[in-house]
C-alpha cells in the first residue's frame, strides 16, 4: 500500500512531541536527623553566646561603676586629708608614718610578750624537773637499767637506783618507779610450761606481791609508777590501786615512761604547793 500520500509534514512535530516522553520532576530532598542536630546545636551555641555577651556586658558595667565609687571615694578622702593639712602632703605622710610604726610596735610588744610567757612556763616545768627527786626500783638483784639511766639524763634533782640488795627506805622522793619489766619476774621457763589462764594467775599474783611491799613504804604524796608489760593481760593489782594510793600510774614502754614521770613530777610538785 502507497501511504506516502496520507502523510502530512505539518503533522511532524506533534508527533514528535508526542513520542517524547515528558521528564518526571525530581523529588525534594529530605531533611535528615543529622542535619537536624546540627541546626538544633547552633541554635543553642548562639543562645549560650547571645547570653555570655549580656552577662559579660552587666559585669564590665558593675566593674566600672565600682571603679567610679573607688575614684570618688579616693578623691574624697584625698580632699578632706588636704582640708585637715592644710594640702601639705608631708604632714599627711609623717602621720601615716606615724600609724603605721605605732600599730607595728604594738604588735611586736604582744609578740614578745607572748614569748616571754612561753619562755617562763618552760623554765617553770624544768625547774619544776630539776627539784623532783625520783626513786627507781628493780625487784630483783639486776643492775642498773637502761630506763634508769634514760630518767637520770633528763634532769632530775636525783635519780637513785634500788634492788634486791638494797631496798628504797624512808624519805623517799616525789615519783617512785617500780619496774618489772627488767626484773624477769613475769617471764621465764616457769611461764612457759603453764597453760595460758595459768601463765595470768602467776603474773597477777607476782604483781600484787610486789605492789603490796612497795605501798607499805610509800609516802602519801608520792606518785607511783609502775612499769610493766602484761601484753594483752589486764592487771587487776594496778586497776586496785585507785582505792590504796592518791596518786600513780602504769608505763609498759620506754617512751611512755619518760613521759609518764616527768608528769609525775608535776603532780608530785603540785601536792606540795597547794
Amino acid at each position: 500500500m502507497d501511504w506516502l500520500p496520507l502523510f502530512d509534514p505539518s503533522q511532524l512535530g506533534d508527533f514528535l512531541f508526542a513520542q517524547t516522553p515528558a521528564p518526571s520532576p525530581s523529588p525534594l530532598p529530605i531533611p535528615t536527623p543529622a542535619r537536624t542536630l546540627d541546626v538544633e546545636l547552633l541554635k543553642s551555641q548562639l543562645e549560650f553566646l547571645k547570653d555570655a555577651n549580656t552577662r559579660l556586658g552587666e559585669s564590665f558595667n558593675k566593674f566600672v561603676g565600682a571603679m567610679q565609687f573607688t575614684l570618688v571615694v579616693f578623691a574624697f578622702l584625698g580632699a578632706v586629708l588636704a582640708f585637715i593639712f592644710g594640702k601639705n602632703l608631708d604632714d599627711a605622710k609623717k602621720v601615716a608614718s606615724d600609724m603605721i610604726r605605732q600599730e607595728v610596735n604594738n604588735n611586736l610588744a604582744n609578740l614578745v610578750k607572748a614569748e616571754v610567757e612561753n619562755i617562763k612556763r618552760t623554765l617553770q616545768r624544768e625547774r619544776v624537773i630539776g627539784l623532783t627527786i625520783v626513786e627507781y626500783y628493780l625487784p630483783s638483784t639486776g643492775l642498773e637499767t637502761k630506763e634508769f639511766k634514760l630518767l637520770k639524763q633528763r634532769g632530775f634533782q636525783k635519780v637513785r637506783f634500788w634492788n634486791e640488795k638494797s631496798k628504797p627506805k624512808n624519805q623517799l622522793g616525789g615519783v617512785l618507779v617500780l619496774d618489772l619489766v627488767n626484773s624477769n619476774l613475769l617471764s621465764g621457763q616457769d611461764f612457759t610450761r603453764m597453760s595460758e589462764a595459768e601463765a595470768a594467775n602467776k603474773k597477777e599474783e607476782k604483781v600484787k606481791e610486789q605492789i603490796d611491799l612497795v605501798l607499805k613504804i610509800l609516802p602519801p604524796a608520792t606518785v607511783l609508777v609502775v612499769y610493766v608489760n602484761p601484753g594483752k593481760q589486764r592487771i587487776k593489782a594496778i586497776d586496785d590501786l585507785a582505792s590504796q594510793v592518791e596518786y600513780y600510774a602504769s608505763a609498759n614502754a620506754p617512751v611512755t615512761l619518760m613521759g609518764i614521770v616527768t608528769d609525775s613530777a608535776y603532780v608530785a610538785y603540785g601536792d606540795k604547793v597547794i
